[in-house]
């Protein structure tokens, strides 16, 4: 055995970083005082401080550092003699400054304490953010197995936790866990946590789908929250058409955006499945923001790491405040990312924005600009749903920088995506590389963002949630059942409406919703 002993520097100093690590007998070593992990993807990894020492085997050791998605990654291979201290000195480089430009970062999506057998600490996960170089530390206290974990954490006020610094804020929410509506995060609760954590567990006493996710982020936005439906739509099928899985795991989301009682709809991986539902409540005005948040459950020693799907809020001026990156969120001024970064501008505005034309047939200019840290596949223009130009990427493939003008002949929305492919995500702990931004939106006059078959796919959403709903056996009253129907019935008028309104602009004809 040998002594390895690693530094690692960024911006002029001593960082924080995820260290990759597998010596001469292929297996993965940490410090003894060390919080070591495997990531969601397989990777062995341990977040330092800065400088580490750990003892390995004699032979050549391969290192990978890492510090979230605007360093360039380091590789090195260094040989350990037995009984000797090998020294590395690393420098990592930064590719872009995102904080520069106005852009901060913070998953919406992780747990603290909550299933595993590690014991994680507030000053643990701001160290694994300091190291996975995320601005806003968003944890969620949550029920699991007839606990509340980390309840004790939450402070009231509505503010950043005590823990927070000039450099890197921590929140304390919540995450509210029925498993038939779909999870949702509360953010910023100023007074409470909210009671009960969760609905229609079956053979409990809160088998009931009353109160519905409707009822509970109404409730916690009188507190002041951001909310928002968590880990929704995994993989690549229509949530709507799947069997297996009907409506995934965000059932009541295509309620709460007609209603405009959720704020945001969160990916948790790479998956395309999500874009379905929201690509439908975009094509008629509702305006629900895509976060990132991985869902990192950071006292398993098998989870995504901290940080590894997040969300880049633009605050401009207001630099890193958690208020400012709360309510630039719920505006739109953000894109999600497992690694890829984005800047997306149509007539000169960004994400959460909207140009105004004032006719049909008008051309605007999009500027787009993509920078990696791993090779991308492609990237796509999108409009109101539709793929309307796919570019690749040239050289190395981690850069793209382009300007286009298009003509927009009605009220829609822009917006772009960007892929890698499975087999060059390393080291990011995502099945493959993804980015996208939310829409800039256009409105040619005062013509509203309207489309039919959007709004019949919503309501063939609605009509499968309540035809699940009927079949539930836990409903304690006819009472409870007829208030949740009525705001499925709520958002349905809003959705034949809207289909009309879509039928007029086309047609000229109107009929009764």
């Amino acid at each position: 055995m040998g002594s390895l002993r690693v530094s690692v520097q960024a911006d002029g100093g001593p960082t924080a970083a995820r260290v990759h690590l597998r010596a001469a007998d292929g297996k993965f070593y940490a410090p003894d005082d060390a919080y070591a992990r495997i990531s969601s993807v397989g990777d062995p990894v341990v977040h330092t401080s800065g400088v580490s020492t750990v003892q390995v085997p004699t032979g050549e050791v391969e290192l990978t550092l890492v510090k979230g998605f605007e360093f360039q990654p380091v590789r090195r291979r260094v040989r350990i003699t037995q009984d000797q201290e090998t020294v590395v000195h690393v420098t990592l480089a930064r590719m872009t400054d995102t904080a520069a430009e106005g852009w901060y970062s913070g998953s919406t999506h992780i747990h603290m304490n909550y299933a595993g057998n590690l014991h994680n600490s507030l000053e643990n996960l701001m160290l694994m953010s300091a190291a996975e170089d995320q601005d806003i530390v968003n944890e969620l206290i949550a029920n699991k197995d007839n606990r509340i974990l980390d309840y004790q954490y939450f402070v009231t006020g509505g503010g950043p936790h005590p823990l927070s610094a000039a450099e890197r804020i921590l929140v304390v929410g919540q995450e509210y866990r029925p498993p038939f509506y779909g999870h949702v995060f509360m953010l910023g609760l100023q007074d409470h946590l909210i009671s009960p954590y969760t609905t229609g567990y079956e053979g409990t006493g809160i088998e009931s789908l009353y109160p519905s996710n409707t009822d509970m982020l109404r409730k916690a936005r009188t507190q002041g929250a951001t909310v928002g439906y968590v880990h929704a739509f995994p993989g690549d099928a229509d949530p709507l058409e799947d069997t297996l899985n009907p409506l995934g795991g965000g059932k009541g989301y295509i309620v709460d955006a007609a209603l405009q009682t959720t704020h945001a709809l969160e990916w948790s991986w790479p998956a395309r499945a999500g874009f379905y539902p929201w690509y439908a409540t975009l094509n008629n005005g509702l305006r629900v923001t895509a976060v990132g948040g991985e869902d990192s459950i950071s006292d398993l020693h098998r989870s995504k790491l901290v940080g590894s799907v997040r969300t880049y809020v633009f605050t401009g001026d207001a630099g890193l405040d958690m208020q400012a990156w709360f309510g630039e969120l719920r505006d739109g001024r953000a894109f999600v990312s497992t690694g890829p970064l984005l800047n997306f501008e149509v007539d000169g505005r960004i994400p959460g924005q909207t140009v105004k034309l004032a006719e049909a047939g008008s051309t605007v200019e999009i500027k787009l600009g993509v920078q990696s840290i791993v090779p991308l596949n492609k990237a796509e223009l999108i409009f109101k749903g539709d793929v309307i130009e796919t570019m690749s990427l040239e050289g190395d493939r981690t850069r793209l920088d382009l300007r286009r003008e298009v003509t927009v002949d009605q009220s829609g929305w822009f917006h772009l995506r960007v892929e890698g492919l499975r087999e060059e995500r390393y080291p990011l702990d995502a099945a493959f590389a993804q980015a996208f931004t939310n829409p800039v939106w256009v409105l040619i006059g005062d013509r509203p963002i309207r489309d039919a078959e959007s709004a019949r796919y919503c309501l063939r959403w609605i009509d499968k949630l309540q035809e699940m709903a009927d079949e539930w056996p836990g409903w304690r009253s006819a009472k409870e059942r007829e208030h949740v129907y009525r705001q499925f019935e709520e958002a349905r008028r809003l959705y034949r409406q809207f289909e009309n309104e879509a039928r007029v602009a086309k047609t000229g004809k109107t009929e009764a919703p």
